[in-house]
């Protein structure tokens, strides 16, 4: 009987220990994938809605100060409305006029306010971009293509707020669009698959308190998730992976 209850206190050992093995094992694997998870935020994106632009009759009270000539007949400009006192944009195609709305308050000053040739998602596009208040700014990308229709117009055009930079982040020769907006800075990246822009808020996808493009040369994303601890991330395949 001593020898039966020996034999079975050293079962009992036995499975305690392999337990405790299973349990070293679990944890282990456990803080390796937190581990990786610290490191690599996949983002969420939502298809970016197009602008529908609404016909422009201009009269004595509009007055366009600004304008650019794009290939095939198209040209884009900004318009004072003094009726209301603010700019708008305006484009032109084939003779028929086309309202984009506000695109920045009355007396902006000139750097943050203009029309720019730019390269967006491996396309042509014209950028229209001004403020509508203290670090509020907000851009339009017309995405000019070689025979742009009017029915190719309506869905040519995206807006997007704050301030906005076209780099390629993923250096595939292609460059997206960030945009930053609000004094603790909430930041987007723009891109585009299948024909389809999509857009992705980085700080709600990975939590963040703070998002900033901090070195536009390294495209190093300047991230806070506590006060007064910054760290730096950079954009690969559709994730921000840490530095």
């Amino acid at each position: 009987m001593e020898r039966i209850q020996r034999l079975l206190s050293l079962e009992r050992k036995m499975m305690r220990l392999r337990l405790l093995v299973i349990i070293f094992i679990l944890t282990f694997l456990l803080n390796g994938c937190n581990k990786a998870e610290d490191n690599s935020y996949q983002l969420d994106y939502f298809e970016v809605i197009k602008v529908k632009v609404d016909n422009l009759h201009l009269d004595n009270s509009c007055k366009i100060f600004e304008e650019k000539r794009i290939d095939n007949g198209v040209s884009v400009f900004l318009y004072k409305d003094n009726e209301n006192h603010q700019i708008n944009g305006g484009i032109s195609l084939k003779d028929k006029f086309y309202d984009l709305g506000e695109v920045s308050v009355d007396n902006t000053p000139d750097d943050l306010m203009g029309i720019e040739e730019v390269q967006v998602f491996g396309k042509k596009a014209v950028k229209i971009y001004g403020i509508l208040g203290a670090n509020y700014a907000q851009a339009f990308y017309l995405l000019v293509e070689e025979n742009l229709e009017e029915s190719i117009l309506q869905e040519s055009i995206i807006q997007i707020e704050g301030y906005t930079v076209e780099i390629d982040l993923d250096e595939d020769g292609k460059k997206e669009i960030v945009s930053t907006l609000g004094t603790i800075p909430e930041t987007k990246i723009f891109t585009f698959k299948n024909g389809t822009i999509y857009g992705s808020d980085i700080n709600k996808s990975i939590g963040a308190k703070s998002v900033l493009l901090q070195d536009n040369d390294k495209k190093l994303f300047q991230v806070y998730f506590e006060s007064n601890k910054p760290e730096q991330y950079v954009y690969h395949e559709g994730s921000l992976l840490k530095k």
